[in-house]
């Protein structure tokens, strides 16, 4: 798992379905700064990591904005 702040890699990301490995983008304000901030999630991170993002009191507001068909 991965969490950046940069719109332009999460749109490059959607754009090309994932070429990277990413199943799912998740997206949240940070409890820390309440910046705008997306968790991407990897097949490799498994059942375990793949909700972490929508179950971190760390992330509020959280939810997917895409997901690997």
């Amino acid at each position: 798992m991965a969490s950046i702040d940069n719109r332009k890699m999460v749109d490059e990301i959607i754009e090309s379905n994932g070429k990277d490995g990413c199943i799912k983008i998740v997206e949240y304000n940070n409890m820390f700064d309440g910046r705008l901030a997306w968790g991407l999630v990897f097949k490799a991170d498994g059942k375990r990591g793949y909700n972490r993002y929508e179950e971190s009191a760390a992330c509020i507001d959280a939810h997917v904005i895409w997901e690997k068909q």
